[in-house]
């Protein structure tokens, strides 16, 4: 009876005591997700990476680092700041890294980190430069000073050594005209110019490219590039391309560039059939060549194609213009001229001895019985070999045409004889002329037309 009687009364104060507890934890804010106090988590940064994360770098060639996420801005440092040296300040999100001259392969951890704390590293493998010489770039010639004149050659030369020293031989080298009016030359006739070729370097580890300008080209900048296709190390050279078509000092070269043929001592006339060879070198080819007095010369090969070609001269009597001018023009418009004198002679010609004039023995025949005999001619005097030639012949046979002439016959010395013979049969007709006539080998040519064998 006791138990339940005090039981009774504790019931309602400790209900009463748990809503008051309620109300206090209530009036505290106690209790997650309260709607007057809510809790927000912070946000995870972006990871940081970095692109790539491993490169090969040569000595004195640049190269980049990408950050493509992360917190900027970013931090960079360099494991080894003497061979890599780094800026510890990003600009943006890339990093360009120049590394300094090493003589052997040098591993370098370049550390990245953004302002979250967050880092990444990257190997950078510096590796010592093939080519340890800048390109350099020379025109062949002075006339526009170090700059390349339009329609010029010059050359563009690189050398390229292992870290020892030693030469790099039969390595392949690229050259690129980067921009400008050059070309590279070629040895294909199909395609002359070029705008990359790559030449492999010699035993001294040089290669060489032949730079050539366009013809007329303004005034300009160009630039050429070199890569060793090996390393992908370049290298680059500036230069001008300067417009020059007649320079004070023409490049072109002629030799020889006068010529002078001097007068005969025994005529008053000038040479004929002289011949002079004048060659050109220099220059942009092929060459044009004209006289200034056509006509009075004849002028062969009057395009030269290569330079080291010539064009020839022919005298042909003709002296009235003096020094007679020879106008060479390149296809870059270049010009020079060379000069020939043909002096007239100073002597008086020789009189030529009169010749001896032909003598004939007997001078002529008349006969009464010509036919079977054989009648002989001597030949003295003139100029041998002679000629002889006939007009009419007697009748060989009786059934012969009118007319029938005897074959010529040749006398081969002075003092040197002839036959001619006359048929067996008995002439139908008489009298029967034989005329004939001799002629000499000399200049200017003597004839006898008096030779006659007459027949009643």
């Amino acid at each position: 009876m006791l138990d339940r009687l005090s039981t009774t009364w504790l019931r309602p104060a400790l209900s009463i005591l748990g809503l008051a507890g309620l109300l206090a934890l209530s009036a505290c804010g106690g209790g997650s997700g309260a709607p007057n106090n809510p809790y927000v988590a912070p946000p995870t940064p972006a990871a940081l990476t970095v692109q790539p994360s491993t490169l090969t770098a040569y000595s004195g060639v640049a190269v980049t680092v990408t950050i493509t996420s992360g917190v900027a801005p970013f931090f960079a440092f360099s494991g080894n700041a003497t061979v890599l040296p780094v800026a510890q300040n990003v600009a943006g999100n890339t990093i360009v890294l120049l590394p300094s001259k090493v003589t052997a392969d040098t591993p370098v951890i370049i550390t990245v980190q953004d302002s979250a704390g967050q880092t990444a590293q990257v190997t950078v493998n510096v590796v010592a430069s093939s080519i340890l010489n800048t390109l350099t770039f020379a025109p062949s010639g002075t006339d526009c000073e170090t700059n390349l004149c339009s329609g010029q050659k010059g050359t563009a030369t690189v050398v390229a050594k292992a870290p020892g020293g030693a030469p790099l031989v039969a390595r392949p080298m690229r050259f690129d005209v980067v921009f400008g009016p050059v070309g590279i030359a070629t040895s294909n006739p199909g395609t002359p110019l070029v705008q990359t070729l790559t030449v492999a370097t010699d035993v001294t580890g040089t290669a060489t490219a032949v730079i050539q300008a366009l013809t007329n080209a303004t005034t300009q900048p160009a630039q050429i590039r070199v890569t060793d296709v090996t390393s992908g190390q370049e290298q680059i050279a500036n230069f001008t391309v300067q417009n020059n078509t007649t320079g004070t000092a023409s490049p072109l070269t002629i030799v020889p560039a006068a010529v002078t043929i001097p007068g005969s001592t025994t005529s008053a006339a000038c040479s004929s059939g002289f011949r002079i060879d004048y060659y050109i070198y220099g220059g942009n080819p092929p060459y044009t060549v004209a006289s200034t007095a056509p006509g009075t010369v004849n002028l062969v090969n009057t395009t030269v194609a290569v330079s080291g070609g010539f064009f020839e001269v022919i005298t042909n009597g003709t002296c009235i213009v003096n020094p007679l001018t020879f106008t060479i023009v390149d296809s870059a418009g270049k010009q020079t001229t060379a000069t020939l004198i043909n002096q007239a002679g100073t002597g008086t010609p020789p009189v030529p001895p009169v010749p001896t004039p032909i003598v004939l023995t007997p001078p002529s025949v008349t006969d009464s019985g010509c036919p079977g005999k054989t009648y002989t001619f001597i030949l003295t005097g003139g100029t041998p070999p002679y000629n002889v030639t006939f007009a009419t012949s007697p009748p060989l046979e009786p059934s012969a045409p009118p007319g029938t002439k005897l074959p010529a016959k040749t006398v081969t010395s002075n003092g040197g004889t002839f036959n001619v013979v006359f048929p067996s049969a008995s002439m139908p007709v008489t009298p029967v002329v034989t005329n004939f006539v001799v002629t000499d080998s000399g200049s200017p040519q003597l004839t006898l037309n008096t030779g006659k064998i007459t027949c009643n």
